[in-house]
């Protein structure tokens, strides 16, 4: 029956058993309706329908019976025409709940790691990560089940952006959810307070949010804009939780490590770190060690274990340095860590890995003087008894008889580059430069700048610098000599300021003790009377060890004492002194020694680490999650770096040795010595790029870095109240205490409403309408047929 009349109304199957309330409307349109109403046209129209049929049948013939009868159908059906006109609707009106949206973000970065947040039992604080997290799972999730009574619940976590975990709508949902809160972790380096929240509130647009609920310390990390003049989502209100406790957080991390690359076997290694402090109470000290990969002591040259104590006063930045000496050759891993505080949050950051690269290997070295000065005889002697040095000797002031002086004597200075070759090392002291040949000095400036040999120049008051001006040899002195002249005679005695880069080389380091050794340096070093005046640094180029104290430069800075540079793939030295010797008085060897082999040594690391013919690293041994890995290699050789692709294949592998990725380095530019690789930090851990063998006669190389979670979120944990509260106040919400959480939750209103829906069938075109015109034309027909009047 239902469906029957369902047809006879023209409604599709199934209307008329919906829930709701039924009605007739109309929906009428007349022309000119916006001046003349439906109303007035309906009026109008029904008076001229009723006018039209009492004129036509005023006039016919018949009785008053049958001419009622006739008129009445024939109004009937006129006025049948205008409610069609008025286009009539079955209306269905029905109501939709709008569901009310409660979203909660939960922080899921490093610093909610920090377990100083009420837990369960009392007296035994939580990480303010597992307190967020019990508030919902705790009871089975029962303060989840009666927010889902009431709302539907978003979750979110956010550390540098948001992400979506659940959209809690059904009783069924809740065992799961409380699986992905269960499984998440502080893992996030940075915290995007302002822009997360931004960033769920265009998710939720358009819906009936009651409010975003942030579970959170509210520090960002990066520092974003204050909360009092951040941009706000218009009409949701926010209710931070705040997680931490009042007191200052305590932490020590270890910021940065620094240390020499490639050292020799033997020499001296200075460890620098920088330690930062957070909640330093009172003073205390903080144990620093220095310890190998397999977590074993490194020991010093004494036997003891290498360690330091930093003594702390206060929140702030601490430097310590830790002397070691290189014994095993090879690269050596080496981790730098400080001993936990009481009470502090964690010790994820509190070491830091290194590695450096320890060379066995003897230095060749060439020493040309113009004429036997004390400080040729002194450094060719100690040089000789030096085991570590090789060293050949060529007085060019010397009868052509004499016997020159060495581990290997020679006659003359070498004419081509693999003569050259032979050396690692070329130091010209107070020599002539007539003495050598325009084809020698440019075979000595290609051996430095592209074989990667060492060069260094010893002052004097004969001919250098002054008189190499203009010489192929001035282009890679990392001095200007311009301004230089002859000089003889003594000045008044000073002993050399040290930079702070010569503080931290190893030429002046002369005992393991920095405090011990700075004294020396400053107040017992034996004086020197004499150095070459009007020199000045190359800017940009090198690096200033040691300056006069008080006498200044062209350039009005300190006169330079030493100064090291890297012109090309290779290393020079500027020494301005030439009175070094008197520095054997009084100190027995060790001294003057030290001094001038970690000179020698510096001058030979571009070709010892070049010596397989192609030198293989990662420009900076760690590197933080998110940076941009680069690798290098350089070709020392040039018959190699020929014949080389523009692209050479490496491989990249795990901590384990798994091959986890194959990667390409690309030729940089138009140098065919040097190419490079550019990759993401994208997981922590430790990795080992490994070069295969490029051409006959070459090694395969590997290049080790590390990739750490960045310290960023740790350096200030504390919890920012003031920004949460300026948030809530912004936007007509209220901070809620975790303590009241569960009550505070659950008295958020509801922002639900009822909506009517109402759904409209046009009945003008039914069979309804069609079978009553029919019917109504077919009558008065049929009466006026048997009145006679067709």
């Amino acid at each position: 029956m239902q469906r029957l009349i369902e047809f006879i109304l023209g409604l599709d199957r199934g209307v008329l058993g919906q829930q709701g309330e039924y009605s007739l409307t109309f929906d009428p349109v007349w022309p000119l309706q916006q001046y003349i109403s439906a109303s007035a046209w309906n009026i109008l129209l029904i008076a001229g329908v009723a006018l039209c049929v009492w004129g036509i049948y005023r006039r016919e013939s018949g009785s008053l019976k049958f001419r009622l009868f006739a008129g009445t159908l024939r109004l009937a059906l006129l006025l049948l025409v205008v409610a069609i006109l008025n286009r009539p609707l079955l209306s269905l009106t029905q109501t939709r709940e709008e569901r009310s949206v409660l979203a909660v973000l939960l922080d899921d970065s490093m610093s909610m790691r920090v377990a100083d947040a009420p837990g369960e039992t009392p007296g035994e604080p939580v990480t303010r990560l597992a307190a967020a997290k019990q508030l919902f799972t705790k009871n089975s999730g029962a303060l989840l089940r009666e927010l889902r009574a009431k709302h539907e619940l978003r979750l979110f976590r956010f550390s540098g952006s948001a992400s979506q975990l659940a959209t809690l709508s059904a009783e069924e949902q809740i065992p799961g959810v409380l699986q992905e809160l269960e499984r998440i972790e502080p893992q996030g380096q940075s915290t995007r307070l302002q822009s997360s929240i931004a960033q769920v509130a265009q998710q939720l647009a358009g819906q009936r949010v009651a409010g975003l609920v942030v579970l959170t310390d509210g520090r960002e990390m990066p520092a974003q804009a204050n909360a009092d003049t951040a941009a706000h989502p218009a009409g949701i209100r926010l209710f931070p939780v705040p997680l931490g406790g009042e007191s200052r957080v305590k932490n020590v991390s270890i910021r940065s490590v620094a240390a020499q690359d490639v050292v020799f076997k033997g020499d001296l290694v200075s460890v620098r770190a920088k330690i930062a402090v957070t909640g330093a109470d009172a003073p205390q000290d903080v144990n620093i060690a220095l310890l190998r990969d397999d977590k074993g002591p490194v020991l010093g040259a004494d036997g003891r274990e290498v360690t330091a104590t930093v003594r702390v006063t206060g929140d702030g930045t601490y430097d310590t340095d830790m002397v070691f000496a290189a014994t095993d050759a090879g690269n050596v891993a080496l981790t730098i860590t400080a001993a936990k505080l009481p009470g502090e949050i964690t010790d994820d950051d509190n070491s830091r890995a290194f590695q450096i690269t320890v060379l066995d290997a003897q230095v060749n070295l060439l020493y040309v003087e113009g004429y036997p000065r004390w400080e040729f005889r002194y450094l060719k002697t100690q040089m000789m008894r030096e085991t570590s040095v090789q060293i050949s000797t060529l007085l060019t002031s010397a009868d052509p008889d004499y016997l020159q002086e060495g581990d290997r004597p020679i006659r003359y200075f070498p004419n081509t580059m693999d003569q050259l070759m032979e050396y690692d090392v070329v130091i010209v002291g107070d020599v002539d430069p007539r003495q050598f040949t325009d084809a020698q000095l440019q075979l000595l400036r290609d051996f430095v700048t592209k074989k990667g040999g060492g060069f260094g120049m010893i002052a004097g008051p004969r001919y250098s610098p002054h008189a190499w001006r203009g010489t192929a040899i001035e282009q890679i002195l990392p001095v200007d000599i311009s301004a230089t002249r002859a000089e003889e005679g003594a000045v008044e005695p000073f002993r050399p300021a040290l930079t702070a880069e010569g503080v931290e080389s190893p030429m002046f380091r002369f005992f393991a003790a920095r405090e011990a050794n700075d004294r020396y340096i400053r107040e017992l070093l034996p004086p020197l009377y004499w150095f070459a005046r009007g020199v000045s640094v190359r800017p940009a180029v090198a690096e200033v060890y040691a300056e006069h104290p008080s006498i200044t430069g062209p350039d009005g800075r300190r006169a330079p004492l030493l100064v090291v540079g890297r012109p090309g793939a290779g290393r020079s030295l500027f020494s301005a002194i030439d009175d070094s010797w008197r520095w054997r008085y009084y100190t027995g060897e060790s001294i003057f020694d030290t001094y001038w082999v970690q000179q020698i040594r510096y001058l030979a690391r571009g070709r010892k680490v070049g010596q397989r013919r192609l030198s293989f690293a990662s420009v900076q041994p760690v590197y933080e999650l998110g940076e941009q890995v680069q690798l290098e290699l350089r070709i020392i050789d040039d018959a190699v770096a020929a014949q080389l692709p523009d692209a050479v294949g490496v491989d990249l592998l795990d901590a384990t040795g798994k091959r986890i990725a194959s990667e390409t380095l690309q030729r940089a530019g138009s140098r065919k010595d040097l190419f490079r690789l550019l990759l993401p930090a994208a997981e922590v851990g430790r990795y080992v790029a490994r070069l295969p063998s490029v051409a006959a006669g070459i090694d395969a190389a590997q290049a080790t870095f590390d990739v750490i979670a960045p310290r960023l979120e740790l350096s200030d944990p504390s919890p920012a109240r003031s920004v949460l509260s300026q948030y809530a106040a912004n936007t007509d919400g209220k901070v809620i205490e975790l303590g009241n959480a569960t009550s505070e939750l659950l008295a958020i209103p509801s922002a639900a409403r009822i909506v009517p829906v109402q759904t409209n069938w046009r009945m003008w075109s039914s069979p309804l309408l069609l079978g009553l015109l029919m019917f109504l034309l077919t009558l008065e027909w049929l009466a006026r047929k048997v009145a006679g009047l067709i």
